[in-house]
């Protein structure tokens, strides 16, 4: 085995070693924010959980937040911002 496969054989391990670490860390995280999200739910208020819905059905229809849960003075069409602002 000359040098240049050894050089390969390395680089394919710690590619490997680097991917596998990146799953594990992506499905720790994956099971983090399930956790959280469950958490919050369980502890929320019914105006949290509400919100929280809309904005998880916003995120799944691929939209922006519904107004009615922003504040008027960030809402997209707020009659408080002016031309300047954007």
């Amino acid at each position: 085995m000359n040098l240049a496969d050894q050089i390969e054989a390395v680089a394919r391990r710690a590619t490997a070693e680097v991917v596998a670490a990146s799953h594990a860390y992506a499905s720790t995280q994956r099971r983090l924010a399930s956790d959280l999200a469950d958490f919050r739910s369980a502890n929320a208020a019914p105006d949290e959980r509400l919100r929280a819905k809309l904005q998880m059905d916003a995120d799944i229809a691929d939209t922006a937040t519904p107004r009615i849960l922003l504040p008027a003075d960030v809402a997209e069409a707020s009659p408080h911002r002016s031309a300047s602002d954007e």
